[in-house]
């Protein structure tokens, strides 16, 4: 069992200096928080768009995730989250939900 902390975030490309550095925002467009079993649970959030967002996943012990339209977390497939990693991905689609597993 593992505490999944799920947030969607715009990348704003502004830096102090004028420069251009891509960073997620300090403020998530949307947050939820999970807590992971043996089968796979769907967050409750999801993006309206997918140009400009980003999925930030930060997990206390190890999870599987899955992401698609109606994605089901499976142990060997998706992506691997181990305990204390924070791990971003694009958003593809608007629409997109992620799922969350123990591992």
């Amino acid at each position: 069992m593992a505490t999944v902390h799920v947030t969607i975030s715009k990348v704003d490309d502004r830096g102090d200096t004028g420069a251009s550095v891509q960073l997620i925002t300090s403020v998530p467009t949307a947050a939820e928080t999970m807590t992971s079993s043996g089968s796979s649970a769907q967050a409750a959030i999801t993006p309206s768009k997918a140009d400009g967002l980003f999925w930030s996943v930060t997990a206390t012990a190890n999870v599987w995730i899955a992401f698609g339209a109606n994605p089901t977390a499976v142990s060997g497939a998706g992506h691997l989250i181990l305990g204390g990693q924070t791990r971003d991905f694009a958003v593809t689609s608007a629409g997109e939900k992620i799922a969350v597993k123990d591992a």
